[in-house]
């Protein structure tokens, strides 16, 4: 008898047994899969590949009718600041029903600043009054905006106050500016300082003047800043030609938008939603304590004046305001500086429009401001307004002629941006769950058009997309919209989100992809009057955009750009582009390490801890239960994407790097595949007629899977501690430059050490980057 061991026979039992569970479970499997098929009807595939609807050619007919300057005209007739006008809010709700949207209005009960009285004075010696600046805009008889219901000049969130003292030039002040004073021997404490609008966020102005003792600031437009277009280079001020009015003010927030210990949003509510009831906290975290004012060019002349031959002349601090020579002084004259305002907490209110799509739980999100700092806002915001009801017009139409949306698209107007971004973060904190699970991409106006030149910037997820819909477009003065942005631009490349708008909260905060885009001004192009009353219909139809051409073409660009992201049945993002810049902004960064730190150990640093908090965040954020569920049992190593490599052994700061360097290249080599197989399933699913039924089913259920992968990349880069001093900013790949505000810091963890002289928390953002990067390039393989 050839009989095995008793022990071998019951291992075969045992694989007999194995294999008829398995088969009893592809039975299973395939009859769960014929119910599911039965059950809904987006698994009817038989339509699937053969368009009844041409829904972009739907789109852009409907778009030939041009009404965006029939809702400039609408928003820009009457004051609308934040938590101030409600007819506006429901005339808005009106335009997305009468579209066809589900629309909510959703309150929120925020602190918001409003002009009192104001008032400036220059002193002599004596404390004589030598000049007293009337803080006003001239009246222009043809233009209507400027004449009745006007916004004073004020700064909100600036606080009250009534101080006099010495003042200094401090040119932007940014903070070498004030470096470059110091050096000088020139301390602003005590004084009251005098800054020119540009290269950073005003509130960061005031911020780095208030930290060094200033007790006020005055904020004007410098002439210098215009491009050369200004009268002594023979160009007529508005109303007569392109030249900045000379009494034009830029109003504004001072919050401290993007700095150490700040958040946007309700200052009293940093990182949760100003619902009613909630818990408040000291503002002051986020917004100032010293008197703040803006100025115009003219207004301010007769105080710049009084410095001239006083303190010192520093390289880089010149402009081009008339009679001044740019001396820092301190003075000898003096400024009483009065400012009085109302702070309150106040209702404001969200506007939303929503079409549910096919996939519910797959949603994009098109959004725009809706308050404005003065009676028009023609441009900013309501050039974006209007551009907004355009795009709910034309997919109105193409939901009237039948067309199913695949995914959700729903429209937000906000209210609030103007004060620091406050009803787009409410929202984003409050619904912070729901969005992170659902939410695809978001896409932003702010001021839509107030030039001719296209600009975008964007989450490098979406970069080959936005130039595809860019080649569908005419440009007005010849060649595509593409081939204009891309001899603009010199080439293709789309810069990377800071702050200032509200794809903030959506990108920095949650992890969504995100994209800010708009026409606006350049060289030669008539100056566009930011925040002022000059921001008119009569300013946008003369000079901006004569006929509102350039806001028809930017809600062709939105609408094209929605559906493309709603109805391709694999997410049209890009991974490799998102790798690559990833790559880009690692090898900026290491040319900015000190020398000195490459040599030095890392190995005493515990870069290989695994952080159990973080795991669970990470995995709750991009909603998959199976995260490398062995991870902390198993405390893998890096190439499983867990821990850091070698952490255990003597290790120099140099060989940390360079291991980073090439798991970056892994990640770009797992996107480039990952890359390939999201357009063979979009290909396959598009020609999925040709296939077997067995085949479609499966086809389903593996787009779905690389959907979710598409769907939650962004988040991966998410860090639950947040950045240093700064934990509301989540992301660690784009952030809101601390030092700056508008402009965004790439690996904000990193430079921000490298800023600091930080060898140790240096290493430690080399270890998060690492271990992120890592992961998901592990994740993408499988």
């Amino acid at each position: 008898m050839n009989e095995k061991p008793a022990g071998e026979r019951k291992e075969r039992v045992g694989k007999k047994w194995d294999y008829r569970s398995i088969t009893l479970t592809t039975v299973a499997s395939f009859a769960l899969l014929c119910i599911y098929y039965l059950r809904f009807p987006n698994l009817s595939f038989a339509d699937y590949g053969e368009k009844l609807l041409d829904p972009e050619a739907i789109l852009l007919q409907s778009l030939e009718v041009n009404l965006a300057a029939n809702w400039s005209k609408k928003y820009s007739a009457e004051a609308h600041l934040a938590g101030t006008n409600y007819p506006l809010v429901e005339w808005t709700e009106e335009k997305f029903k009468e579209y066809g949207f589900d629309t909510t209005i959703d309150p929120y009960e925020i602190l918001v600043s409003y002009p009192k009285d104001h008032d400036l004075k220059l002193l002599d010696s004596k404390g004589k009054v030598v000049y007293q600046a009337p803080l006003q805009e001239d009246v222009i008889d043809e233009d209507p905006t400027t004449h009745n219901d006007t916004v004073p000049t004020f700064l909100g969130y600036a606080a009250s106050g009534n101080v006099t003292g010495n003042y200094v030039y401090a040119n932007y002040g940014t903070r070498e500016d004030f470096e470059k004073l110091a050096n000088e021997g020139i301390d602003v404490k005590g004084h009251i300082v005098v800054v020119r609008y540009g290269k950073i966020f005003r509130g960061l102005k005031v911020k780095f003047a208030q930290d060094l003792g200033a007790i006020g600031v005055l904020i004007y437009s410098d002439p210098g800043d215009d491009y050369g277009l200004t009268p002594a280079n023979g160009y007529e001020q508005y109303p007569k030609g392109p030249a900045r009015q000379e009494s034009s003010v830029q109003r504004g927030s001072v919050q401290f938008l993007g700095g150490e210990g700040s958040a946007p949003g309700d200052p009293t509510t940093p990182g949760y939603a100003s619902k009613p009831g909630v818990h408040r906290e000291d503002p002051h975290t986020s917004i100032g304590r010293i008197p703040v004012l803006p100025i115009s060019y003219r207004e301010v002349k007769p105080i710049l004046h009084k410095l001239n031959g006083h303190g010192a002349k520093i390289a880089g601090f010149e402009g081009e305001l008339e009679g001044f020579d740019y001396s820092t002084g301190p003075s000898k004259f003096e400024l009483n500086l009065y400012n009085e305002q109302d702070f309150n907490i106040t209702t404001l209110w969200n506007v939303y429009g929503e079409i549910e799509g096919e996939k519910s739980n797959e949603v994009i999100i098109l959004g725009n401001h809706r308050d404005a700092w003065i009676k028009g806002g023609a441009g900013d915001p309501n050039s974006g307004s209007s551009t907004l009801l355009e795009v709910a017009r034309a997919l109105g139409d193409l939901k009237k002629a039948g067309h199913k949306f695949k995914r959700t698209i729903i429209l937000h107007s906000y209210d609030g941006e103007e004060y620091g971004l406050l009803g787009s973060t409410e929202q984003g904190e409050y619904f912070a769950k729901k969005y992170q699970r659902e939410v695809v991409a978001y896409l932003n106006l702010d001021v839509s058009v107030s030039g001719k030149n296209f600009n975008l910037e964007s989450s490098p997820v979406l970069n080959e997309l936005l130039f595809d819909v860019a080649k569908k477009l005419e440009y007005p003065k010849g060649g595509s919209l593409y081939d204009h942005y891309v001899e603009n631009h010199g080439g293709e490349k789309i810069r990377t989100l800071g702050s200032g708008s509200d794809y903030t909260v959506y990108l920095e905060h949650l992890g969504i992809p995100s994209v800010d885009m708009g026409f606006g001004g350049g060289k030669g192009d008539p100056i566009y009057h930011y925040h002022s009353n000059y921001d008119s219909y009569h300013w946008m139809e003369k000079f901006g955009d004569e006929g509102f051409v350039y806001h028809n073409l930017c809600a062709k660009y939105l609408g094209l750009l929605a559906l493309a992201l709603s109805e391709k049945e694999v997410i049209y993002f890009n991974l490799n582009s998102y790798a690559s810049g990833l790559i880009e902004y690692y090898n900026k960064t290491l040319e900015k390490i000190p020398t000195g730190w490459l040599n030095q150990s890392v190995s005493s640093l515990g870069l290989g801890k695994f952080d159990l908090d973080e795991y669970k965040f990470i995995k709750e954020v991009t909603m998959n239960r199976y995260v490398e569920p062995m991870c902390r049992m198993m405390q893998m190593r890096i190439t499983s994407g867990c821990e850091d490599p070698e952490t255990d052994s003597d290790q120099s700061l140099e060989g940390l790097l360079n291991h980073t360097y090439h798991q970056l290249k892994f990640l770009s080599n797992s996107t480039k595949g990952f890359d390939l197989a999201s357009k063979d399933l979009q290909f396959r699913f598009e020609t999925i007629k040709d296939l077997p039924f067995w085949q479609r089913i499966k086809l389903h259920f593996r787009i779905k899977h690389q959907n979710l992968a598409l769907k939650y990349f962004e988040r991966n880069f998410l860090h639950l501690k947040g950045l240093h001093k700064r934990p509301w900013f989540k992301h660690i790949v784009f952030a809101s430059g601390r030092f700056t505000g508008y402009a965004g810091q790439n690996l904000p963890g990193l430079n921000e050490a490298i800023e600091d002289a930080d060898f140790e928390r240096f290493v430690e953002w080399v270890g998060i980057l690492n271990r992120k990067v890592s992961r998901v390039a592990n994740r993408l393989l499988h």
